[in-house]
């Protein structure tokens, strides 16, 4: 291999390639600077891309990872796929150029913890499961009665009946097998973005500053009508929207808040106070117990009719999302913080790996693999005494 390769292509990115087929391979970085014959301090600057490595080492690289060379040069992604800022690019067009500043660092970190999440995955022999249904054909339907219908459809595919959902993400992510993945997004008004590609799947990007289930659902809608079709949501305009966003809109009202659940609870509320007046107060009750803001659930109960015309406008404040944090603490789902803390119990993520990973410092990174691990019990003393939980224990081998 010529030297002068390796000049041409970013040491940053060459570094992160040997770091992702390391971890491939379930290898430590001493196990690959005692075969390398290098310091383990060697081996981390190189995959931080503060070091180029030398053209014998990245031919011993390729034998010790069973891949060739021109998987670490190639002036492509490893997977063969563009990268998602140009699967978002005819999306970008259509945004105006105050909603699309910053956005590229925020994609850049979609992508990235897309290819974390699948590299876990890989790692631990955990594919992701998908269990899709068929598109909908919504064509020649009515808007508001397509929506309803694909509710009520994906509610009764998913055995949800018509109560509340209490976590959308984990839902999406166990049992239909999307990727719902929280990014910072700064100033834009950018919701949520969706994607989907062969090696990553189904993907959504949640803006962790501004937005709830409703944007989740919102791009859930796009994936179950017109997967293939990548967009970005940004804050809607009533009248400003395609009718695609307002199939949407409409579509996440009704998964979240089931017309039939809706209506019993409020008529449930009704007979308790024997005639008197519903006050916004019942209706922050209502939203709270299905995780949407206060003006949702009043736009809601107003197109059940239950309200008279115009009162939601009364309530167009912020509410309450009705957001719960999750007892691990992480600001990732379930699935992905499992995932990484279990990969770093294994010893195939570093503890600085691992804080990366979930967007946090090392600190944090203790507190959530803590959360997940950690807990108490009483022992036969009638003590409490601490107790692990080993993330990669064998239950069906058990005795």
């Amino acid at each position: 291999m010529e030297a002068d390769v390796l000049d041409t292509i970013d040491p940053h990115l060459l570094g992160e390639r040997i770091a992702e087929s390391r971890r491939a391979r379930r290898l430590t970085q001493q196990q690959v600077a005692d075969a390398l014959d290098l310091s383990r301090a060697t081996v981390v600057a190189t995959e931080k891309g503060e070091r180029r490595p030398k053209a014998r080492e990245l031919v011993a690289l390729s034998r010790l990872f069973g891949r060739p060379v021109g998987d670490f040069v190639a002036a492509r992604p490893l997977n063969g796929e563009p990268g998602f800022i140009v699967h978002f690019d005819r999306a970008l067009k259509t945004l105006s150029t105050e909603a699309t500043e910053g956005l590229g660092p925020a994609i850049e970190r979609f992508e990235r913890h897309c290819r974390w999440y699948v590299e876990l995955e890989e790692m631990l022999g955990a594919p992701h499961p998908q269990r899709w249904p068929e598109p909908y054909d919504i064509e020649g339907t009515p808007l508001d009665r397509a929506a309803e219908e694909v509710a009520i459809s994906e509610r009764n595919r998913l055995g949800l009946g018509d109560g509340p959902v209490s976590n959308l993400a984990d839902l999406l992510e166990s049992d239909v097998g999307l990727r719902v993945i929280p990014v910072e997004m700064g100033g834009t008004e950018v919701t949520t973005m969706y994607l989907m590609t062969a090696r990553y799947g189904a993907c959504i990007a949640v803006n962790e500053a501004r937005s709830g289930d409703i944007d989740v659902a919102h791009a859930y809608a796009h994936f179950l009508t017109n997967r293939q079709r990548p967009e970005i949501c940004q804050s809607r305009t009533p009248g400003r929207m395609s009718h695609e966003e307002r199939f949407a809109d409409a579509f996440a009202s009704a998964f979240l808040m089931p017309a039939s659940g809706v209506q019993r609870r409020f008529e449930a509320v009704r007979r308790a106070k024997r005639g008197k007046t519903i006050t916004p107060a019942d209706v922050l009750m209502l939203a709270s117990l299905y995780r949407v803001p206060l003006p949702a659930m009043a736009r809601r109960i107003e197109d059940l009719r239950l309200l008279p015309a115009g009162t939601s406008r009364r309530m167009e404040q912020p509410g309450i999302s009705g957001e719960r944090p999750v007892s691990h603490g992480s600001r990732f789902t379930t699935r992905y913080t499992t995932l990484a803390v279990q990969a770093f119990e294994e010893g195939l993520l570093t503890e600085g790996q691992l804080a990366e990973r979930l967007g946090t410092d090392i600190i944090g990174a203790r507190a959530i693999v803590e959360g997940l691990t950690e807990g108490y019990r009483t022992g036969r003393d009638g003590h409490a005494e601490r107790v692990s939980l080993d993330l990669s224990a064998d239950l069906l081998g058990a005795d």
